[in-house]
Formats: C-alpha cells, sequence, structure tokens
C-alpha cells in the first residue's frame, strides 16, 4: 500500500515584510561551481547601406571593437545568412575553442493588451497579420505572446510556421485588450463643456472638487504603476524562454507605450516602487520607471535580445481634466500630453538600445516589410574575449564601427557580465511575475494562515513532492540533493508582498529510493514568524528549485481573510484536511505551531495538512477548522456534505476531537475526524456548513480526492 512520508525540517521558514521596495537577500543559491569555461561575447551587428540594403561582403579588418571604450580583439567573425549560411575565416584558432550553435530563424510576437488602445490593435491587425505571414512564407517561425490583466503573459501560440495559426493568433490578441477607464472616468465630457452629472457629480459634492481631483489622480497612477509592473515582468519572462536559443533573438513588441512612472515625487503622489524579489536591481530605494527600464535593457542585451517596436496607431495628445481644475490645469494638460508621448519614446529607446527599430507613422507597415526581412535574414557575428576572467555583475558598454563610409551600423550598446548566481536570480524574478510558465518541476504546496489573534497570524506552509515524477521516472544522482524553496504572498489590494526561503535537503540513497517505490509524496511542513495580514485577498506563489536540473517548478493559491472589524456574521478563516497523529509528550489545551515539525498541536494530538487533499480507500481524514464569531461563543456543529461530479451529495460523519476558543480575537479553533469510507472512489467538492446564533450559514468548500487503492 503506497503511503505518504512526513519528513521534518529543524529550521523554521523566516519571513521577511517588504513593502513595494527592497531588502537585502540571504544568498541562498548552490555553492559557486568551479570549472574551467571559455568565456566569450559574441556580439550581433546589423550592417545597411543608405537605401536599407544589407552590407554582405564586410570582414575582419572591416570591424573595430570597443569594450567600456577600450579596443578589444575581435576573435572571430562570421556572417549569419538565412539565405546562405557562410563562415569567414578570420583566425588561426582551433574551431572547438569557438563552439557556436547554428542560430535559427525565430520572432517572438508580444502583443501588449496592458498599455495598447483596442481600437488601434483592431484597426492594425490586419496589416500585422499580413507582415507576419510573409515572414513565415520565408521560413521563419513566429511564437504569439499576449500581456493582460488576468494571466499576465499568455502564450497564444508557440513557435509555428502555419499561417493560419498566426493569424488566429493575433486575431484573438486584438480582440482581447484592457479597455482604457482610468482616464475616461475622470471626465472627457467637461472638455466639451458639459457639466459634471452622476457618481462623478455625487463624488464632487461629497469631497470637494480638489479632493475628488486628487482621489482620481490617486487612482490613475495605482493603474499606471500596475500596468507598468505587468509590462516589465512580462517582457523579463519572455526574455528568460527565449534566451537559450542559439544567436540573436528577436523580439517584436506592438504596444502604444510603456508607463514613464516619473521620477520627481511632484509628479508621482504614490511612492511608486518596482518589487525586486531578489535585488538584482541591487537599490535601497525606490525606483521610478526610466530606471527599471534601463536594468531591462541591460539584462535583454545581455541574452543577446533585440526588441523591435510597433506603435499600432498615431501619437494622439490624451488629456487629462476634470471640472475641478486647479489653477495650474493648463499646465497640467501640458504634462499628461508630454507624458503621453514619454510612453511612445520608451518603446524607441528599448528598440535602439537593444540594436533594433522602432516602427511608427503612417509608413510604419512599409518599414516593418524591409526592416524585418533584412535583420531577420543577415547580422554579423563578432566574438571577443572579455578582459576579466570571472564575471563582474557589472554593466559594460559596447561600440563597433565599421571602417566603410555610408552606411548604418546597429548592434547592442552594452552587456551586464553576469554570475551563474545573478543569472539564477533574474530567472526566479520571473517565475514571481509569471509562474504559470514554469511547470517543469512537479509539486504540491499549501499556504495556510494560522490565525493568533485578530489580523495576527502565522504563516503554515506545506509542501508535497511527487515520489515518482521526481525520483524514479528520473535519473537521480545519489548524493545530497538540494532543494530551494521560495514563497512570496502578495496582497492583491496593496501590492505588499511578504516573501519566504528555504532549503529542504535530501539524501538520495538506495534506502531512499526503494522509499520513493512505495511512497506517493514526501511532504514538508514549514512555520514562518508572526505576520499581521490586513487586508482581505491575498495571492501565493511557491516556486521550487532543483541546483542539480536548474528546473523550477510553480505552485499558486489564493486566500481571503476577515475584516475583524467590519463583519458582522462572522467567517470560516480556515478550513484544512488532513491527518491526525498521536503526539505522546503533549501538555497544551491550546492550538499551536510546532517549529520544529511543522504540525499543529493540541494536546496529544498532531495535526498535519495533506497538501493534496488525497485519501486511501480505507482511510478517513481530519479537518481543522478556524472560525470568527463576532456574536461570541458558541457550540460549533458543521454539517459536512461531498459533492461528486455527477451532482450527487452525500453527507459525512464528523467527530469532534479537539477545540479551543480566543476570548479576545472572538477565534474557534477545531479539529473533526471525518469518515470517509463510505465515499466511492473519485473526486469530490467538501462542504463545510456552521449555522451561527442567527441562523446565518458560514459556508467553506474544499477539494478532495477517494483514491482507488
Amino acid at each position: 500500500m503506497k503511503r505518504w512520508i512526513i519528513l521534518f525540517l529543524s529550521t523554521a521558514l523566516t519571513f521577511f515584510c517588504v513593502l513595494l521596495g527592497f531588502q537585502k537577500q540571504e544568498k541562498l543559491l548552490p555553492p559557486e561551481k568551479h570549472e574551467v569555461t571559455v568565456r566569450l561575447i559574441l556580439v550581433d551587428v546589423i550592417v545597411t547601406d543608405k537605401e536599407g540594403n544589407f552590407v554582405t561582403d564586410l570582414s575582419k579588418d572591416d570591424f573595430i571593437l570597443f569594450e567600456d571604450n577600450i579596443k578589444v580583439p575581435i576573435n572571430s567573425l562570421e556572417l549569419i545568412s538565412f539565405e546562405e549560411r557562410k563562415a569567414v575565416p578570420i583566425e588561426e584558432k582551433p574551431a572547438e575553442e569557438i563552439p557556436l550553435d547554428r542560430p535559427s530563424k525565430k520572432l517572438v510576437v508580444v502583443v501588449d493588451g496592458v498599455n495598447s488602445w483596442s481600437r488601434h490593435l483592431r484597426r492594425g491587425a490586419k496589416k500585422i497579420i499580413n507582415e507576419l505571414n510573409s515572414l513565415v512564407k520565408l521560413g521563419h517561425e513566429v511564437m504569439i505572446i499576449h500581456l493582460n490583466p488576468i494571466k499576465r503573459l499568455e502564450i497564444l501560440q508557440p513557435f509555428t510556421t502555419d499561417e493560419e495559426l498566426v493569424h488566429s493568433a493575433v486575431a484573438r490578441a486584438a480582440g482581447d485588450i484592457w479597455e482604457e477607464k482610468s482616464l475616461d472616468s475622470i471626465t472627457m465630457a467637461q472638455e466639451l463643456g458639459v457639466e459634471s452629472s452622476g457618481s462623478q457629480a455625487r463624488a464632487e459634492r461629497k469631497l470637494g472638487k480638489p479632493q475628488q481631483y486628487e482621489n482620481l489622480w490617486y487612482e490613475y497612477m495605482l493603474s499606471e504603476k500596475l500596468k507598468f509592473e505587468i509590462s516589465i515582468g512580462g517582457i523579463l519572462a519572455v526574455f528568460n524562454m527565449i534566451k537559450d536559443i542559439p544567436g540573436r533573438k528577436s523580439i517584436l513588441l506592438i504596444s502604444d507605450g510603456i508607463p514613464e512612472l516619473p521620477c520627481r515625487p511632484s509628479d508621482n503622489p504614490l511612492p511608486l516602487r518596482i518589487y525586486d524579489p531578489f535585488n538584482i536591481l541591487k537599490k535601497e530605494k525606490s525606483m521610478c520607471g526610466p530606471e527599471v527600464i534601463k536594468e531591462l535593457i541591460r539584462y535583454g542585451n545581455t541574452q543577446n535580445i533585440s526588441i523591435y517596436t510597433l506603435d499600432p496607431g498615431t501619437f494622439t495628445e490624451y488629456f487629462f481634466t476634470t471640472s475641478a481644475e486647479p489653477p495650474d490645469e493648463a499646465s497640467k494638460r501640458k504634462e499628461k500630453a508630454q507624458e503621453k508621448l514619454k510612453k511612445v519614446q520608451s518603446l524607441r529607446w528599448i528598440s535602439e538600445e537593444t540594436g533594433a527599430v522602432s516602427l511608427r507613422g503612417a509608413k510604419k507597415f512599409d518599414r516593418f516589410k524591409q526592416v524585418m526581412r533584412t535583420d531577420l535574414n543577415y547580422y554579423y557575428q563578432l566574438s571577443y574575449y572579455p578582459p576579466r576572467k570571472i564575471p563582474d555583475n557589472k554593466y559594460h558598454k559596447i561600440r563597433v564601427e565599421v571602417r566603410r563610409s555610408r552606411v548604418n551600423v546597429r548592434s547592442r550598446n552594452g552587456y551586464t557580465d553576469y554570475s551563474d548566481e545573478e543569472k539564477m536570480k533574474m530567472l526566479l524574478s520571473s517565475t514571481f511575475y509569471n509562474p504559470e510558465l514554469y511547470k517543469k518541476l512537479p509539486f504540491e504546496a499549501e499556504f495556510i494562515p494560522f490565525n493568533l489573534d485578530s489580523n495576527k497570524y502565522i504563516p503554515w506552509m506545506s509542501i508535497a513532492l511527487p515520489a515518482r515524477k521526481l525520483f524514479v521516472e528520473r535519473e537521480v544522482t545519489y548524493g545530497l540533493k538540494t532543494f530551494n524553496l521560495h514563497i512570496w504572498v502578495k496582497d492583491k489590494k496593496r501590492g505588499s508582498t511578504y516573501k519566504g526561503e528555504i532549503n529542504i535537503p535530501l539524501n538520495i540513497d538506495s534506502s531512499f529510493i526503494n522509499f520513493t517505490k512505495t511512497t506517493d509524496y514526501f511532504c514538508f511542513h514549514l512555520t514562518g514568524q508572526e505576520i499581521e495580514f490586513s487586508q482581505r485577498e491575498y495571492h501565493v506563489i511557491f516556486t521550487l528549485y532543483d541546483d542539480q536540473t536548474e528546473e523550477i517548478g510553480t505552485w499558486e493559491s489564493s486566500f481571503s481573510l476577515p475584516d475583524f472589524k467590519e463583519t458582522e456574521q462572522g467567517a470560516i478563516i480556515n478550513c484544512v484536511l488532513g491527518f491526525l497523529t498521536a503526539n505522546p509528550e503533549g501538555e497544551k489545551k491550546y492550538f499551536s505551531l510546532s517549529k520544529i515539525g511543522g504540525s499543529l498541536e493540541y494536546g496529544e494530538k498532531k495535526f498535519f495538512p495533506a497538501v493534496t487533499n488525497q485519501f486511501q480507500k480505507m482511510q478517513d481524514a481530519s479537518l481543522f477548522l478556524q472560525v470568527y464569531l463576532p456574536r461570541g461563543k458558541m457550540v460549533v456543529q458543521p454539517v459536512f456534505k461531498a459533492s461528486g461530479k455527477r451532482g450527487s451529495v452525500q453527507p459525512i460523519p464528523g467527530e469532534l476531537v479537539a477545540e479551543s476558543w480566543n476570548k479576545e480575537s472572538k477565534v474557534w479553533s477545531g479539529i473533526f475526524n471525518l469518515h470517509l469510507r463510505t465515499l466511492f472512489f473519485g473526486d469530490y467538492t467538501l462542504k463545510v456548513e456552521i449555522p451561527d446564533k442567527e441562523g446565518a450559514i458560514l459556508s467553506k468548500e474544499v477539494k478532495l480526492t477517494k483514491l482507488r487503492y
């Protein structure tokens, strides 16, 4: 019979509270590997004549290369041509010292559904599809990615040369756009001389016109910040998706511009800070938009990624006005027009700094045809040895000159010489923004906010590692194996984030492998330091990293908490399925979390969360409940019902085995034994209903699975 093995971690998880800012991070990554590697810097160069045609007859002697304004010797030069790929022999070095993988004809198209106006994308969708399919006809593989506020980054179409699939993906992206409401709702009516009415007029009467203006401006900046985070996080994730593709990598970003997020406090009513979970940017202070975009460009350059940008519309002044115009409203309008221009200019900045082109204006699609067909078919690839033997994690400028007149030269302007540790931090950072893209490492997890008092909670976490998938079906090397576990808890409304991290060491030997053959999951249970959760909705991201295989997996969940000041009816805080074991040395007659074993203890009983909520054929379950009862202590008598897929409902007998009451916080805690043996195998929804003193029903649902064996 297969079973669950519970493993204990002797160290409790430490949680750090980060309020949209930065904290110094401890080094958690694997020790630096001391391997002898050939450090070779590749520089991709586009050289065109005045008509935009690629110049194909250059040799090594035609190029001059500088790093940090110091001339460096060129190690090799190769003309990459997807029509005819030929190497230019210029160096008397053994070929094996320059192992270059064959580049491929790939283009990643990112449709920005966050910052683009829907009418612009819909209007330009047909031309965009035509131009992309013209590239497909030339043999280029195209991937379509959509940035949106719900899924953040969604792959609508993996790399393909199928014109119909490209057409369908672009059409879907163009028709699923985040409609811009933050400015429209403020009032365009006032520009036409129409008086305020409806909800705006009521708000002005209640708050006063100046206060209404400030509130709307604050709301607008919150919206801009969210869009900025989705844009930057999405582009960073795309970088990490394609960074291992050989050769020059091209992205086409279709967008109306990225929010500028001004640096001056007078222009920004919010302490806007970009969350940097691993301190990649090494900033102890808040950062504004341009600073973050600069770091994004540098990371893209380091990965040989060029970002072409296409503005699907034309620049239109979009004024930010209200009927409550301050005296300097005219200057405010001008500033907003300039801000819109800066959003578009940010696209140009990103393109030029990565050796690409920004496509704008009435003739942008004509230019698109010429530029993309040239740049995606030809480029020179230079290589040189950096003057440093080991990475220094610093940014280094690159400049390429050509000894030929009347030509245009484009290349990336520099790179950051990242160490392996910093590269891994960047990868982990992108899992925070787009966890759904990282599923190579399978596992399940659960986050439980264990209530202590009022809004004070202890993070109680469990992780289940599938034994067969992780250790039986893979070639596992004997010896010490370490998984790095990272946890983020993000306030959905305010954006404040709590984070924790811990190492999970395993000793892989023959006895361990034998265990995996009779065990479904290895479960770990952890606790953290006390946290004060003040909001109701939270999103949790678990990231698991295997330091041997360099694989990453993620698990997401959400939880909501009652507002102890506003909720009059009460609420179920926690409803957790698990297992009950003996605790012979236990004496406490109240519930407490063990910092060593991660179990919930009460007297001579220990409770462990099931994590996967899977129970064997002849196995019963236990259920831990925490209930907020604002009207005072009462006899808690839940009704348990299991609903199957076909709609059948079956009552589940439950027996109370432990309970306690916190008079100050008015929270009741208890454990019930549930008799599941009468359930047939299959998936169920367990519904818990608790009638309160006034006859209202408090309810909660959890998923459970009854196994065949």
